[in-house]
């Protein structure tokens, strides 16, 4: 079976419901087969060349991947994108292809950066005269990442090892070149692709590189532009604005007969739990890509909310508009009926965290343990005892049986009184073993002194508050909490886990935090809990 009958077969079979699809893969599929019958009349603009698929797949098939170190072997979808890339050629002058700009929508782990990117930019590069490729990646360390994988499938390659030179950040053949950058390089204007390939474009800040490389390739008679991504999380991104215009050109409502679009992802209608629906999204589902791996991510996603923005938009396949979600399942914070013995516990190094306030909110010191793998947490809750009746009011109407009952402490006056603190952290110190104490720096300067006077034998650690400081050890705490090893009934603390959200980054990292900055919703036990385990001996 040829190239070309690959691609048709593909489409019969998308078109006849032999293979799951959403709605935009059907219609990226009909608009290819009504296109295939268009160019037999004699009105239509494009004939279709079987002998340029054949040998850009030929050659696409040669390439040895550096991961397996075997033959690239290109899918059915993967070669239905070839048959529409280098098919369609102007009946006037066959040299010039009709496509000049592709948008590939795929989720992740599909093959799309070796089957597509790499060798698209190899061919490009090999086969035109004074070749301008171009790979750009959203970050330099991406960049990085692509210019030595190009180079090792190059040098795995005899035929191409042999014409080939790679230098520290470019590749020449002749008077070729393959270049690599990222998103924020700025001077891309005045480059002349007659192919660049943005990859990942969901985290590109900017549309800056897409316009200047399509401007760029017009000085070319077959420039091509491709974009391969996922989706994003939030549509902020000029990722999003691309996307939507593919969609157009797929539904027809936009036309553009120069514009390529394939959009592989779950439906509206779907419901991102539904593995049925995988497929949609995952053309290569049932080769290299694995059934049983994506359902253990989705059951992962389903257990843990903070996992699920991450789920959709990358397994799904679906812009995730709402990236704001709760955290921890309180269904999975399971905690045993009786108070902990700490006397037992008083031998075991232990570590803390400390939270100062606000003028008139929550402080919080938390010690936490670890005793043959789990991890066992104290916590001390300080509220100004003026500020009683508005916390009653606005935050949880438990707070004065809580402070009755002493497992919050109101300080007298309307703002925390740090004598109190010093006074519990010192007579923590008699009875606990005590190692370190992590602490948020805000505007803790002076307490801090106080307390290393007071306790030299303790060490004071500044704990950096940003994201990218708290994700792992934000991972891990779920990760303990899905495995029941986190021992903490503090009716107090289970109240603030509820209230925690996260809202993942573009990179997909995270930290806890309330859904928006003006909430009453009080989360600082858990983000004192966090550092006081980071800081915990495992």
């Amino acid at each position: 079976m040829t190239f070309t009958e690959i691609a048709i077969k593909y489409a019969d079979d998308i078109l006849h419901k032999k293979i799951v699809s959403c709605l935009a893969v059907k219609q990226a599929c009909k608009r290819f087969k009504s296109d295939l019958e268009a160019i037999e009349n004699s009105d239509c603009p494009f004939d279709f060349n079987k002998e340029a698929v054949e040998e850009v797949c030929t050659f696409a098939e040669s390439l040895i991947l550096p991961d397996t170190k075997q033959p690239l072997k290109l899918l059915p979808w993967q070669v239905f994108v070839y048959a529409n890339l280098y098919g369609f050629v102007y009946k006037k002058n066959p040299e010039r292809r009709r496509f000049r700009k592709a948008f590939v929508f795929v989720a992740r782990k599909n093959g799309k950066t070796a089957g597509l990117l790499y060798a698209n930019c190899l061919y490009q590069f090999i086969t035109e005269n004074a070749a301008e490729s171009y790979l750009i990646s959203a970050t330099g360390d991406q960049s990085e990442k692509s210019f030595k994988e190009v180079s090792q499938i190059i040098k795995a390659n005899s035929d191409l090892d042999s014409v080939c030179d790679c230098w520290s950040n470019a590749i020449t053949f002749d008077s070729s070149r393959l270049a690599f950058f990222s998103s924020e390089t700025t001077a891309l204007d005045s480059y002349r692709p007659n192919f660049a390939c943005l990859d990942e474009f969901w985290n590109f800040a900017t549309n800056k590189p897409l316009t200047a490389m399509a401007y760029g390739s017009r000085a070319r008679t077959n420039g091509l532009v491709l974009i391969i991504t996922t989706a994003g999380i939030g549509t902020e991104s000029p990722c999003y604005t691309e996307y939507q215009k593919a969609k157009h050109i797929l539904d027809g409502s936009l036309k553009d007969n120069t514009y390529f679009s394939l959009v592989y992802e779950f439906d509206e209608k779907d419901d991102w739990k539904d593995k049925n629906c995988l497929i949609k999204s995952n053309p290569s589902l049932g080769t290299f890509l694995k059934e049983e791996n994506l359902i253990s991510d989705l059951n992962s996603a389903i257990d843990t909310p903070s996992e699920r923005p991450d789920y959709i938009a990358k397994t799904c396949n679906r812009f995730a508009f709402d990236n704001t979600s709760s955290w921890i399942d309180l269904a999975k914070w399971i905690q045993p009926e009786t108070e902990i013995d700490y006397n037992e516990l008083k031998d075991i190094p232990c570590y803390g965290g400390l939270d100062l306030s606000l003028v008139n909110d929550f402080t919080v010191f938390t010690l936490c343990w670890n005793k043959d793998g789990n991890f066992y947490f104290k916590h001390r809750f300080y509220v100004p005892e003026e500020t009683l009746k508005e916390k009653f009011k606005t935050d949880n109407a438990q707070i004065l049986e809580w402070v009755s009952n002493g497992i919050i402490e109101a300080t007298p006056g309307n703002v925390i009184d740090y004598d109190f603190l010093i006074e519990d952290i010192r007579n923590d110190s008699e009875i606990f073993n005590i190692k370190e104490i992590a602490f948020d720096r805000w505007q803790s300067d002076l307490l801090i002194k106080k307390l290393d006077e007071a306790l030299p034998e303790i060490i004071f650690i500044g704990y950096d508050q940003s994201i990218k400081n708290f994700f792992n050890p934000t991972k891990e705490f779920e990760r303990l909490v899905y495995l029941n090893k986190i021992i903490d009934p503090n009716p107090v603390q289970k109240w603030m886990l509820g209230n925690a959200c996260v809202k993942p980054l573009p990179n997909g990292m995270y930290k806890p935090m309330k859904k928006y900055k003006s909430s009453t919703a009080k989360i600082d036990g858990v983000i004192t809990a966090i550092m006081a385990l980071d800081r915990t001996e495992v």
